[in-house]
């Protein structure tokens, strides 16, 4: 991991450098100062090109902390030390807002640039078919993953291709219809998937690989069903059901690759053999129950992840570009010189079914791999600067439960005065520059998310449902919870509520169920958990669906681009 990411970050710098020309140099040419012209001629040129497309969805705005920061305090399980974001309190001059847009054009930008210079260059020095092939399938499906963020979380803003990128980039931008991102995102995204390895050797671990690619293809195809057809009343039409199959082909094709599968408890299934096979998926480091190793970071249940690691480039602020790691442990995890903005809703707590859990737990054990309560061991290596040393409310947390009523300060019946995210928070980190600059790999696809896309699938085309139901409750034996009998919405909405808690999912599935009344969604009773006086009603159908287009876009758009509804 460690290699990559320096070699990610240096190039970023690198190409920040020839993206900053100015117009002045067009009129001599100067042989020491790179452009795209000069820049891209040989295999190394584009392999060093390629490796920045990586970099924009590592930055503070998306993976760093940002996205996660927001849609994380939105959700119903997940608390905010205020009641500013719970409450959705943000507007077109925010700066987090401005901060994920701008991410997501960098990457659009970058991976336009790529692929028009590599379609226009039939011959390059020291590149074979091969690898032109899969340079130009990593691209695209970086291109799908920044154009899938970017209609799924703005709706309408502007679309460019390789095409139609623009010359002059103080050109004004516009709205775009969302089908131009989801024709060009499936397009991608099938180009990708037949056109990428099944995995990559040791050095080149974080590139995207084949099952990446069909994985998102899956996901975008299941997300398009809800805010594409669904939303514009073209729910069950011959074009919805076609893209339904290709998702349920796609995940397919991952599933039956047999390169991924779910971390497992081993023998003799202690308690931490249960809690370390989930909490693997979070980690940094190999968990270790006994005589037991679960490997974290790239395991066989990790399809797609953000690589980071430690290694500090030059002082900053700025995840992916100054530093190698992200800024999440500093804002959310156990950690007590963290910030801890975020506590767990006891709502999650309560949701964990309780009947059928195997011996030794009185719920589903993926409550105490998911949740720190007080007493837990936040590091059990002896190593650590925290060996042994115990989850304590009020010291790894704020007791923002306790605070609004919701966890009594007698006759408590929750097994703590405060839950604490273990995701991402486990071991504690505690080397460097600790809490900062963390190197947990934030996981965009693991092996259990698509088994539960796929269940969905099928349940939405009432095609093969034995089959998602199977999936589903795949997912349920690795925690030793009894099958459930039918594949219903709600059983769906609930094993990915469960399974996927902390994970940064909830908004965006509820944001998409919500578009189809079958599902049940109320999000202003939902999120009426949220705030001390019980009161939802902030959330307004039609506004919060989607985040605003950034006041400065708008204002750059001299009355070409209108802002989302409501905001």
């Amino acid at each position: 991991m460690y290699k990559i990411i320096v070699k990610l970050a240096t190039v970023f710098v690198f190409l920040f450098v020839i993206s900053a020309c100015s117009e002045d140099f067009l009129e001599v040419e100067n042989k020491n100062q790179l452009t795209d012209g000069s820049f891209y001629q040989t295999q190394n040129d584009f392999l060093l090109a390629l490796n920045s497309l990586y970099t924009p969805i590592a930055h503070v705005g998306m993976y760093g902390l940002r996205a996660q920061l927001l849609f994380r305090s939105f959700e119903d399980r997940v608390l905010f030390e205020s009641e500013g974001l719970d409450r959705i309190s943000v507007n077109s001059s925010n700066e987090f807002i401005n901060s994920m847009y701008s991410d997501l054009y960098k990457g659009v930008f970058r991976t336009n640039a790529f692929v028009l210079n590599l379609n226009e260059k039939p011959e390059i020095e020291g590149m074979s078919d091969d690898m032109r092939r899969e340079y130009m399938a990593q691209a695209r499906a970086l291109r799908a993953m920044y154009n899938f963020n970017l209609v799924t979380i703005f709706n309408r803003p502007s679309f460019y291709d390789e095409v139609t990128m623009p010359v002059d980039f103080t050109d004004p931008p516009f709205n775009s219809e969302p089908g131009l991102f989801w024709d060009l995102i499936k397009a991608d995204l099938e180009y990708a998937k037949d056109n990428l390895p099944l995995s990559w050797g040791a050095d080149d671990l974080g590139r995207v690989t084949s099952g990446g690619a069909a994985s998102l293809l899956g996901k975008a195809m299941l997300y398009k069903h809800f805010h594409y057809y669904v939303k514009n009343g073209q729910k069950g039409s011959a074009e919805d059901l076609a893209d339904l199959r290709v998702a349920r082909d796609a995940f397919l094709q991952v599933i039956d690759s047999g390169v991924y599968s779910l971390v497992q408890p081993k023998a003799p299934k202690s308690r931490n053999d249960y809690i370390f096979a989930l909490a693997s998926n979070t980690s940094f480091v190999t968990l270790t129950a006994g005589a037991n190793d679960y490997p974290s970071e790239n395991n066989k249940e990790s399809i797609w992840e953000i690589q980071y690691s430690d290694e500090r480039i030059q002082n900053g602020w700025l995840p992916g570009w100054q530093w190698t790691g992200a800024l999440n442990f500093q804002y959310f995890s156990a950690h007590p010189d963290s910030y801890r903005n975020h506590e767990v809703h006891p709502d999650l707590w309560d949701a964990h079914e309780t009947e059928g859990a195997p011996a030794g737990f009185d719920r589903d054990p993926r409550a105490y791999g998911t949740m720190f309560i007080d007493g837990d061991t936040m590091d059990y290596r002896p190593e650590s600067a925290f060996f042994n040393r115990k989850f304590r409310a009020g010291i790894n947390n704020k007791r923002i439960a306790r605070t609004r009523g919701y966890i009594p300060t007698s006759d408590n019946p929750y097994p703590t005065n405060g839950f604490g995210l273990r995701k991402y928070s486990f071991p504690i980190y505690e080397q460097k520059d600790s809490p900062r600059n963390d190197p947990f790999n934030r996981r965009v696809i693991r092996y259990a998310d698509v088994l539960l896309m796929y269940a969905e699938i099928t349940y939405l085309l009432q095609e093969n449902v034995a089959d998602g139901l199977a999936k589903l409750n795949e997912v349920r034996a690795r925690v030793d919870m009894p099958a459930i009998p039918a594949l219903t919405a709600e059983a769906i909405i609930h094993e990915r509520d469960i399974e996927l808690a902390l994970e940064g999912h909830r908004w965006h599935d509820l944001i998409r169920w919500s578009f189809d009344a079958e599902w049940g969604i109320d999000m202003n009773q939902l999120l009426s958990r949220q705030t001390a006086d019980g009161d939802g009603s902030f959330f307004v159908k039609g506004k919060h669906e989607y985040m605003p287009i950034p006041l400065y876009e708008i204002n750059l758009s001299n009355g070409k681009m209108e802002q989302n509804p409501g905001w």
